[in-house]
């Protein structure tokens, strides 16, 4: 079982399916980061954040897979 807690929720956030909007990706080379909108869907609400400080080497991201496989490292900060 996997539980998040953002700052900005007074909630724990438990088992979501993790969707992440490729087209919302802003690149920031200097830092080889980007930053995506992420939705956190459970059976009773849907959240969205703004996930930031996503480590890219080489700015390595592209397609639906390895995306979701950069979102689910950053999320691991949020994990309780």
């Amino acid at each position: 079982m996997t539980t998040y807690k953002f700052e900005q929720f007074n909630i724990e956030i438990v088992n979501p399916t993790i969707t992440a909007n490729a087209d919302s990706i802003n690149i920031q080379p200097s830092t080889n980061t980007i930053a995506v909108d992420v939705t956190l869907t459970t059976d009773s609400a849907t959240f969205g954040v703004r996930l930031d400080a996503i480590q890219c080497q080489n700015m390595n991201y592209e397609g639906e897979e390895n995306l979701l496989l950069r979102v689910y490292e950053r999320l691991q900060d949020f994990e309780v």
